[in-house]
């Protein structure tokens, strides 16, 4: 639906060529709801020239980062002009929440060497207050998500650094590759900055104990693996094993991830690691990891002890996704049965091939099977994909999917499977908690089935999708409990909701935040 919908992006690959680590990780964006309408939209961001990452002639012009409005009418508008959110730099990804509890949602775009924190403005527009928030990431940052870590209501930010890039190191001529691997760089911190709840955030990471040497991040993930009510951390490392970072409820974090049983894949490997998605992919109420990469993937399904098996073989994932690499991966529940399916951006890391991607369908046990050409014409189509977002675009309760692609065009694919299933959309509100409701633990029973899910940033590879929360219901059209556990440790509870339809929920009590602005319902 991209030409259809009028999503005109083409990522700029500067100087036209793959040459360097670099520019091989793309760049992705964020789905977000800049203007409160409702509707679903894109910002998408740019990689550009730049003196050190790319070869392009010093004078070659930056193509700005994309912001497009959702119109509610199946089309996009270009609104980045209006809205001041151009960019600037080497852009990898976004990512989008309301930082400061005023109702608005915030923009946050991460460079290799910067990072920008735009401020929505309620009015259509943002400005930039990077440097009075306090915020300085001259790194390698390749992905970010908001965090409350320790629960105080307001959303924290976690920045994930690749490597020092030295443009001065090249491969031994006669080599099948066109640059050096990782580990030919120096790895690179990554970096915590907490919320100070006046506009400014102070750098934690030390004290937080996220500061962990040795590793090149390719993306965060935010979770609360063990369900204990604080949010801890996924990082997926290009080379290393992956962290676990778990959270001990006042903000400071410690790597379990070897003793989880997630740092390596399930032959031993810490092979490349693009990002990490999560759901419950066989459905016992616990949050399992799906993480995409540069050689063999992993499915790690939880256990009630809060350790993981790697169960991509048994999964059916690997016999169709062994000959491709995987960047962008996601959850989604395409066909509203209930079962939380996978979609995966596939493409070519040294040179610009294009790879199929995979829609792979949930029998119901966190085993899958590929559908092919069956999902679509465009499954049959080579694209050199980087980051991948599961949202609802034009609110008809079926998942899309936004895809970006490596010097090429962003790709929009519209849902049209024939409505057989029931859903619910859930949108939440903090009251004492995060805006966002972010940490939230949320139980669905509907049909005799309950379904678990979070409330959180979803940060997949380059790329943060839709923050409501989207249920397959399979054929029940009533929803007996809605059980919901705030951060602030609040419980709510409805009972005998309507399915098909996109909810609100407010937590309980009196608000802490300002009263949002009057704005037009987009469902």
């Amino acid at each position: 639906m991209t030409r259809e919908a009028r999503l005109e992006f083409v990522h700029q690959l500067a100087d036209g060529d793959l040459t360097n680590i670099m520019e091989s990780d793309g760049a992705g964006g964020t789905v977000l709801d800049y203007d409160g309408d409702g509707w679903m939209d894109l910002y998408l961001v740019n990689s550009g020239p730049d003196p050190v990452m790319s070869d392009a002639p010093p004078d070659t012009p930056r193509h700005p980062n994309r912001l497009f409005r959702n119109l509610g009418n199946g089309t996009f508008a270009d609104v980045t002009d209006q809205a001041g959110v151009a960019g600037h730099g080497f852009g990898t990804t976004a990512a989008a929440a309301d930082y400061d509890n005023d109702g608005d949602t915030d923009l946050l775009v991460v460079n290799f060497g910067s990072i920008i924190l735009y401020q929505n403005q309620g009015d259509g527009t943002f400005r930039d207050v990077t440097e009075a928030a306090g915020l300085n990431n001259p790194r390698a940052g390749i992905s970010a998500t908001f965090l409350d870590v320790d629960r105080d209501g307001w959303l924290d930010l976690f920045i994930a650094n690749y490597l020092v890039f030295d443009p001065a190191l090249k491969v031994e001529p006669g080599s099948p590759q066109p640059y050096p691997g990782p580990l030919a760089y120096p790895p690179e911190y990554n970096v915590l900055y907490r919320n100070q709840g006046d506009g400014t955030f102070a750098d934690v990471s030390e004290a937080s104990g996220i500061r962990i040497p040795g590793h090149r991040a390719m993306s965060v993930t935010a979770l609360d693996y063990d369900l204990d009510g604080d949010v801890d951390l996924y990082v997926s490392n290009d080379g290393t094993p992956n962290l676990l970072l778990d959270n001990d409820g006042q903000g400071r974090f410690r790597d379990v991830g070897w003793q989880r049983g997630v740092a390596f894949n399930q032959f031993g490997d810490a092979a490349g690691s693009m990002g990490a998605a999560v759901a419950d992919a066989n459905r016992d109420g616990l949050p399992d990891i799906l993480v995409t990469r540069f050689g063999q993937a992993s499915l790690y399904l939880n256990s009630k002890g809060g350790f993981f098996e790697d169960r991509i073989t048994a999964s059916g994932i690997l016999d169709v996704s062994s000959q491709l690499v995987g960047w962008g991966g996601n959850f989604l529940d395409f066909d509203n049965d209930g079962d939380p399916d996978i979609f995966i951006a596939n493409g070519d890391p040294h040179f610009l091939k294009g790879m199929p991607p995979l829609l792979l369908e949930n029998r119901g046990d966190a085993t899958f099977t590929s559908l092919g050409p069956r999902a679509g014409p465009f499954f049959r189509t080579l694209v050199n994909g980087r980051g991948s977002g599961a949202l609802d675009f034009d609110n008809d309760g079926r998942q899309d999917v936004v895809i970006t692609t490596l010097g090429g065009p962003a790709i929009l694919l519209r849902n049209e499977l024939e409505p057989g299933h029931h859903w619910l959309t859930l949108q939440l509100e903090g009251t004492r908690s995060n805006r966002d409701g972010f940490g939230a633990l949320v139980q669905v029973t509907a049909g005799g089935r309950t379904f678990t899910t979070e409330a959180r940033c979803p940060t997949v590879y380059v790329f943060q999708q839709e923050t409501r929360l989207h249920l397959g219901l399979g054929p029940a059209k009533v929803i007996e409990r809605i059980a919901i556990r705030w951060p602030s440790g609040q419980l709510q509870e409805l009972t005998q909701v309507t399915a098909d339809q996109i909810l609100s929920i407010r937590e309980p009590g009196e608000s802490r935040w300002p009263a949002r602005r009057s704005r037009e319902a987009g469902s």
